[in-house]
């Protein structure tokens, strides 16, 4: 399942950005990899938890991509362009928002819930 979400955030790369002209143009072009990508990137580091403990806490995954992310604009606000040319503090929003989503996303769609023992076995 993780590799299907990673693969459609990343066909979302070749309709979106400054030549999208479709509905919610503004949101689209300019924030929904934002949002998407830290979306992925959360998940993909929880694939590998067996291999590596500290990745276990929800918030360290958390942090990582957003900071990553808060890197990446603090460069454009310095004028480096890395994966982008221009900064823009809601981005961060995104980030966090993303990542944050992710961790909701683990709960209810991987979580292991224990077998119901009110039921009788029959």
């Amino acid at each position: 399942m993780v590799v299907a979400i990673c693969l459609a955030v990343a066909a979302l790369h070749l309709v979106t950005g400054p030549h999208y002209r479709g509905p919610l143009r503004e949101f689209v072009a300019g924030y929904l990899i934002d949002l998407a990508l830290p979306f992925c990137l959360v998940l993909l580091l929880g694939v590998g938890l067996d291999r590596t403990p500290l990745l276990r806490r929800p918030a360290v995954r958390v942090s990582a991509v957003f900071l990553l992310g808060a890197v990446v604009e603090l460069l454009q606000y310095l004028g480096i362009p890395l994966f982008g040319r221009t900064f823009d503090p809601l981005d961060l929003l995104m980030y966090a928002t993303g990542a944050i989503a992710a961790l909701a996303f683990e709960q209810v769609a991987f979580s292991r819930r224990p077998p119901d023992r009110t039921q009788p076995i029959s």
